[in-house]
């Protein structure tokens, strides 16, 4: 099990980290830079207990070399390390006096002791009225958080409320069935800056309105994400099959044994929903 990518998300569901602040740090996560001390900590290089009695806003590779914490070819691996979403959000939290090394160091080590982080978040969000669902909904829920971080190069979370729809005027709703073994439609209801933000970033082209090039790259962000559920699907001996991505604007969607899930990015926010079927589209109260 892989937590790497959702430190951010284990403290939203621990309460360590709340709903209302969530899009405000993880804006600030984009431009955070992971110190070298951060990363050591997180490679198991150092502790926290050595790390508090050093001045790392200083030298600190010099004092880990002068103190034989780190080796120079150590120092070097972590110069030459890519810093992960879940870094650049632990730094931030170290900037805002959120925690210091000793903390983080609890933190790293329950989070990545908690199995399926984004699955239980859908569990809890499920309930008891979706628990036949919930298997299948959580694992295309894990999918679906890892290639959107992935695809849209920004760090993302699930909120653990449940979101109400209907909150923007100008929305759009991109939507796909799955049929065969496992049923189900998947959709993103977004507004139309959120929109454009998410069409602009999968394209890497400068979006700015929604227009034709905008909605097939959310339409064919929504068709890559459901493949891979259908080969992961494949490789438990389900198959799956996916009808053609529909986009429609200012409806909301209504299906059977229906999961809203409010998703916060750097960017903004989005409802990702899934249901047993097609969705029945109606207007906007």
């Amino acid at each position: 099990m892989n937590n790497s990518l959702y430190f951010a998300q284990y403290l939203l569901n621990t309460g360590l980290v709340k709903t209302e602040e969530i899009q405000g740090l993880l804006a600030k996560s984009l431009e955070a830079k992971p110190s070298l001390a951060l990363m050591a900590l997180r490679e198991g290089m150092v502790t926290g207990q050595q790390l508090a009695s050093l001045d790392v806003a200083a030298d600190f590779a010099g004092q880990a070399l002068g103190k034989n914490l780190l080796t120079a070819e150590q120092i070097e691996t972590l110069n030459q390390v890519v810093p992960s979403d879940s870094m650049r959000f632990a730094q931030v939290m170290l900037d805002e006096g959120r925690v210091d090394f000793l903390r983080l160091e609890e933190l790293f080590k329950s989070g990545d002791a908690v199995p399926d982080i984004i699955r239980a978040s859908v569990r809890q969000l499920a309930g008891a009225s979706l628990k036949t669902e919930a298997e299948a909904y959580g694992d295309f829920a894990e999918i679906f958080m890892r290639s959107f971080i992935r695809f849209m190069d920004m760090p993302a979370v699930i909120d653990n409320r449940e979101p109400i729809l209907g909150d923007s005027n100008q929305s759009h709703i991109v939507s796909q069935r799955l049929i065969g073994d496992i049923s189900m439609t998947t959709g993103i209801v977004t507004s139309d800056p959120m929109f454009i933000e998410m069409a602009r970033r999968y394209s890497h082209e400068d979006i700015k309105e929604i227009d034709e090039l905008a909605a097939d790259s959310l339409t064919e962000f929504l068709n890559v994400v459901n493949g891979l559920f259908a080969v992961d699907m494949a490789r438990q001996d389900r198959d799956v099959d996916l009808e053609a991505p529909k986009i429609e604007a200012n409806l909301l969607p209504v299906g059977n044994h229906q999961l809203l899930l409010r998703v916060y990015t750097a960017c903004g926010s989005f409802v990702l929903v899934i249901a047993s079927d097609e969705f029945v589209l109606k207007e906007k109260a």
